[in-house]
């Protein structure tokens, strides 16, 4: 539903299977460029680190699944604060979530060209990797100015190569002659404090599970059912991650895997040739493009919604004639050519590093507004009520603070700088649109 009687309304066009591989695939990220660095962290215990932060990640996916059926239009997140605390707390949290999202756009477009530099054009220069990644995000632009089906349905394509090679790759591994559940060993290679570190930082491999709540607006799938799409998502990235971490830690001492860049690749090449390594290869393409698909369709829904409130120009609610998100659309490419411009700088990293920082925001606050929302809106309908009721908010509660404090404890100065930069800029947008809202409606009183 539209949420004025007057707004344009988007398609309802999206199945469960679709909804599912929109998340699953969301959540998945390229793997081949960062097995050597997750399993360095902690061995290969990183796949326990997996499970557990799976784990964390379902009562705040529950949550999400009572909130969606409640409210079930575009926005998601944004939707559940302003019903709570109102637009104003909604902005600020909201904006956390929009730097992940395009943070993780740009992320995604520069992987692939580091792994298209290492199959195929060792070469190349940070100017032509630049230039391919903006050729890309236009692309995708142009993807997501057609119906939500047909993004959707190149979602579900890509999903299905990504999910067959990772498992049957791993399969190959554990089957090797080189694999030994010996090269394990110590499990917790880097102790206590190296493992809490990885479980950590894998926060930000199970970001995307909460993308379903945008397309509530566009599902053919019962509200009440949601949550079951959302806990399966984050139970295939846990088990998908830890499976490929094992085969691959497996495969070598640890102090040779962890020095080796485009691990799985390299692993197939030598052990089974370079056919091996071109598939995988070719599901971590896959997996770049589904997380571009994904997060580009939530955060231009994001937008929209905020345009509907009204916090931002009513512009950001317009639908093109193929009913999805069109100036919303246009400024998402439009940040991350701009964020693509910063490759190369480590101010890209540092705002990788922040996706986990608006994770946890966005997490803690939608989790409190659930609170708030169970005291207050006791007469909305809830085709869904959360298993174990509040003391699995509790728990959810919980899971999103910790999230919180540990990627915040990581922060470094110039990380701290660059938030506070960010929410500067944040800060500027609101006063003007304040000033601009105070003179339009000085306007119509005189």
């Amino acid at each position: 539903m539209a949420e004025t009687s007057n707004e344009p309304g988007l398609k309802r066009s999206m199945g469960p299977i679709y909804l599912f591989a929109m998340a699953a695939a969301t959540i998945i990220g390229p793997w081949l460029v960062m097995t050597n660095w997750w399993i360095s962290l902690t061995g290969a215990s990183i796949a326990l680190a997996f499970v557990l932060v799976g784990l964390m990640c379902i009562p705040i996916g529950l949550v999400y699944g009572e909130l969606t059926s409640m409210f079930p239009q575009v926005g998601g997140s944004y939707v559940y604060t302003e019903k709570a605390f109102g637009k104003e707390a909604s902005y600020w949290t909201s904006w956390a979530l929009m730097l992940s999202y395009t943070a993780v756009l740009a992320f995604q477009l520069m992987a692939l060209m580091d792994i298209i530099r290492f199959l195929w054009w060792p070469e190349m220069t940070i100017e032509v990797m630049m230039i391919l990644a903006a050729i890309v995000a236009f692309i995708n632009y142009l993807l997501n100015t057609r119906e939500v089906n047909i993004g959707a349905g190149v979602q579900f394509v890509l999903f299905l190569i990504l999910a067959v090679v990772g498992f049957g790759y791993s399969l190959l591994f554990f089957t090797s002659p080189s694999f030994s559940t010996s090269n394990w060993e110590p499990f917790f290679q880097t102790g206590a404090d190296g493992f809490l570190t990885a479980t950590a930082l894998m926060v930000t491999m199970f970001f995307g599970f909460e993308v379903i709540p945008q397309f509530a607006e566009e599902s053919k799938y019962p509200l009440k059912k949601m949550w079951k799409i959302i806990t399966a998502a984050i139970l295939f990235a846990a088990t998908f991650y830890g499976i490929i971490c094992l085969a691959e830690a497996g495969m070598g001492p640890f102090a040779e895997i962890i020095e080796t860049p485009m691990l799985g690749a390299q692993l197939a090449l030598d052990n089974y040739g370079s056919w091996l390594m071109y598939l995988i290869a070719l599901a971590n393409v896959a997996a770049l493009l589904t997380c571009l698909i994904g997060f580009w369709m939530g955060s231009s829904r994001l937008l929209m919604a905020m345009g509907r409130q009204g916090v931002l120009p009513r512009t950001f609610a317009s639908l093109n004639k193929n009913g999805v998100p069109k100036t919303a659309n246009l400024v998402i490419l439009l940040v991350v050519m701009v964020l693509i411009l910063m490759t190369g700088t480590k101010w890209l990293t540092s705002l990788f590093t922040l996706i986990a920082a608006g994770v946890g925001i966005t997490y803690t606050f939608v989790v409190l507004a659930f609170f708030k929302l169970r005291k207050t809106d006791i007469t909305v309908e809830r085709p869904y009520k959360l298993h174990g009721g509040l003391p699995m908010g509790v728990l959810a509660l919980i899971c999103g603070l910790l999230i919180s404090y540990f990627t915040f404890s990581y922060f470094s100065l110039d990380i701290w700088i660059l938030f506070g930069i960010y929410y500067v800029l944040v800060a500027v947008i609101r006063v003007v649109l304040y000033v601009d809202n105070k003179s339009k409606v000085k306007m119509c009183v005189d």
